[in-house]
């Protein structure tokens, strides 16, 4: 099965869910902290706490589930090159049906720690990765960034949806 295929098959399994988003910069206010950038002090919308119905997939037949991470609004500030870029997506992880019980256990855990490294991963991001339409380098920075920090969520893949990019000179 090629890559698109692979994609719209992930595609169909993401389809409709919904979830509270996550703000990196800002609290959602798309402003800036007071330090120019930085880490953000983003935190998780209200409501965001447990993981409900409509974050996560039914059991596809492919053997894996779809899970809604959240929605990132990340702005980081290069100041050598006079820019600043804002990056906005939806990130969901894919988990083996048989690995999902333990994967919705421990995540309740470490949502917060997960989205630190997602957004320090987007921010570590050259902006030539984002020229790829499947965002194959960016997606791999995350998966590998959470894997290191986190093996104890057996997450096989993550993919993006809604991403935009918007790149502003000072």
């Amino acid at each position: 099965m090629n890559t698109r295929m692979g994609l719209l098959a992930i595609g169909l399994v993401l389809w409709g869910t919904t979830a509270a988003p996550c703000f990196a910069s800002g609290g959602g206010h798309g402003a800036a902290d007071a330090h120019g950038g930085g880490h953000g002090g983003g935190h998780a919308a209200p409501g965001a706490a447990a993981a409900t119905d409509d974050e996560v997939s039914e059991e596809s037949k492919s053997g894996y589930r779809a899970i809604k991470l959240g929605e990132f609004q990340i702005r980081t500030s290069n100041s050598v090159l006079s820019r600043k870029d804002n990056v906005n997506f939806i990130l969901h992880a894919t988990v083996k049906n048989k690995d999902f019980p333990a994967f919705e256990r421990r995540y309740r855990n470490h949502k917060n720690k997960v989205r630190d490294h997602v957004i320090t991963a987007t921010r570590l991001v050259p902006i030539e990765d984002y020229d790829d339409p499947e965002l194959q380098q960016f997606r791999r920075r995350i998966l590998l960034r959470l894997r290191r920090a986190l093996p104890e969520l057996p997450i096989a893949d993550v993919y993006l949806s809604d991403f935009a990019l918007s790149v502003e000179s000072t």
